[in-house]
């Protein structure tokens, strides 16, 4: 039955290799360690992949032809059933949704939505990113347009968390009025946002399952680089930590923490920038 399964996998990646626009693509599997692999040229691509079982790898790459502005308007839907899974989305250009949800323990989850090399300025990017994760020890990264922007060398953030600022390829400015929805339950999750250019939105929701002891652990970060975003962390459990930094002026950071022993660091740098952070037991 491995075997079989496997040969599927092989002959879907055949099938899911596209050169032309309006390209649709679908891949389902069923079973453990599979592959699935769907590369896109072009606009209003659409694809679909779907896997259950453990140890799965997904990745989705939409519009990444070098210098062709025309790839845009792509959409990508990654769901995953089991754990220890990857799923990745990269997509190009501007005004493109991804979607990814996993449900299990110790899966990962990236979207990135970048433009190319001399952008339009007036193009702005218009990306939208889902990620919903239910399950333990899951990581969520969202990255949109982070070209070129300042970012953290030191206090008050830690090494770890600037290294993996700093370990995202760098993709290709401008990038505007993006937004970002990553949505965790359970217990030792992370969620990381990173974006670049101005008016960009990003939204963050951790919920641990009522009845759990108090390991609940979930961290949130956003980071944004440019004018007036908005980054929304909402926590409910223990032990939760919540970090924001924002480079630009006339941003807005909301932190909602309800449980116990929470932790909140934000910081901005830039003119009429406020912050708020509530905490409650």
């Amino acid at each position: 039955m491995k075997k079989v399964i496997l040969s599927i996998s092989a002959m879907l990646f055949v099938g899911a290799i596209g050169f032309a626009q309006g390209n649709t693509s679908s891949v389902n599997q069923v079973g453990n360690s599979d592959q699935g692999l769907v590369t896109q040229n072009g606009s209003n691509n659409g694809s679909l992949v779907d896997q259950k079982g453990d140890n799965n790898k997904s990745e989705v790459f939409q519009g990444i032809q070098p210098g062709l502005y025309a790839a845009k308007d792509n959409k990508a839907d990654v769901k995953q059933d089991g754990n220890g899974n990857g799923a990745f989305i990269s997509q190009s250009n501007h005004d493109n949704e991804a979607y990814q949800t996993q449900k299990g323990n110790s899966n990962r989850a990236t979207i990135w939505q970048d433009q190319i090399v001399n952008a339009p300025s007036s193009t702005g990017g218009f990306d939208k990113a889902w990620q919903t994760q239910t399950g333990d020890s899951n990581t969520a990264t969202v990255d949109q347009g982070t070209t070129g922007n300042e970012k953290p060398t030191g206090a008050p953030f830690t090494a770890a968390q600037i290294g993996h600022v700093n370990g995202v390829a760098v993709p290709v400015g401008p990038h505007n009025n993006n937004k970002a929805w990553q949505t965790q339950k359970g217990d030792n999750n992370v969620a990381y946002a990173s974006q670049g250019g101005q008016r960009n939105e990003s939204t963050q929701t951790q919920t641990s399952p009522s009845g759990t002891s108090a390991a609940n652990k979930n961290t949130s970060n956003h980071y944004q680089y440019g004018d007036d975003n908005k980054a929304t962390s909402v926590q409910n459990g223990t032990k939760l930590t919540e970090d924001t930094l924002q480079i630009g002026n006339l941003n807005k950071a909301t932190v909602t923490q309800t449980g116990a022993s929470h932790s909140s660091i934000a910081f901005s740098k830039g003119n009429s920038n406020t912050i708020v952070v509530t905490q409650t037991n």
